[in-house]
């Protein structure tokens, strides 16, 4: 465990700060200018929140940060020197498909340090997922002072509901003016193209393609290009030369479709929206549904060989 060198009065209060680094530095990325940095900007944070406790006579003496390090796009090296600048111990913890790896962890080190240093009588969580409410409510039930502290926007309700006899601080108070740019509204698009020029599909496999796009996903305006590249693999399989993402970017070099990715949390997602005057487009329309409806001037819809 990170020891801090100590500071201050003998008689200083002990705390310990636990940091989901994981989730920090992806709500720092979405906030952050183009040329800024997350290590940076949360060295900043780090710095004001020991600052804080020094103020009201308490001094860290324990940090750990929790991440998959290898996995944030700064620099591994440059956030953990980053990381031990600031006396905090980063934890490497290996991302999986249980999203709550790092809480678990994080939760785990809290309580044992809690039963073993009953010295440390300041915890300070940043963190802000629902899943640390437990941890609140266990060191709060030993008497132990508990800080929790986060992005008030994105910190989880239920767990500002068991931080009344803790304490709350907003991280966004602890930065530096205008560190943050406006955020992004979830469902944004940040980064869009144009359809590509008209031309025919290259290979007959692409309209097969077209054929999964428009029978599993036709009723949406905006396909999640996740799900539809597991379909295409369902459904078409593995054709040398013609994987699932080689499909996709058939139908976009001929128009058919474009791809446009989108703001979320924690993390971005990418959409793929249909050509709809793309001949092909309209020509497995047809095949699946029958005869192209048109609209008239009164709204009605007719098949193209309805008589009126």
């Amino acid at each position: 465990m990170s020891e801090i060198v100590p500071e201050g009065p003998e008689g200083a209060r002990q705390a310990a700060v636990l940091v989901d680094y994981q989730n920090l530095h992806h709500y720092l990325k979405g906030r952050i200018g183009r040329d800024g940095s997350t290590a940076d900007l949360a060295g900043h944070l780090f710095k004001a929140l020991r600052d804080r406790l020094a103020a009201d006579d308490t001094r860290l003496v324990r940090g750990r940060a929790y991440a998959d390090f290898g996995g944030l796009d700064d620099h591994t090296r440059h956030v953990q020197r980053s990381l031990y600048l600031h006396a905090i111990e980063p934890v490497y913890v290996p991302a999986t498909m249980h999203r709550n790896t790092t809480d678990l962890q994080l939760a785990v080190d809290a309580i044992e340090m809690r039963d073993r240093h009953p010295e440390v009588t300041t915890f300070v969580l940043l963190a802000g997922d629902r899943d640390y409410a437990p941890v609140v409510t266990a060191l709060l039930a030993h008497g132990r002072r508990v800080m929790v502290v986060g992005f008030k926007e994105h910190l989880s309700p239920y767990l500002l509901e068991h931080t009344d006899a803790g304490e709350f601080v907003d991280a966004a108070e602890l930065l530096p003016a205008n560190a943050l740019v406006p955020e992004i509204e979830v469902g944004t698009a940040i980064q869009t193209t144009e359809f590509s020029a008209i031309q025919d599909p290259a290979y007959e496999i692409d309209y097969d393609a077209l054929e999964v796009v428009e029978k599993f996903f036709g009723q949406y305006e905006e396909i999640y290009l996740t799900p539809l590249l597991r379909r295409l693999s369902d459904e078409i399989g593995e054709v040398e030369g013609h994987d699932p993402k080689s499909l996709v970017a058939d139908l976009e070099e001929c128009g058919a479709v474009r791809l446009e990715r989108r703001k979320g949390m924690p993390y971005d997602y990418t959409v793929l929206l249909v050509n709809g005057e793309h001949p092909a487009v309209i020509e497995v329309r047809e095949e699946i549904h029958g005869a192209r409806v048109v609209a008239t001037d009164d709204g009605l819809p007719f098949d193209d060989d309805a008589e009126i």
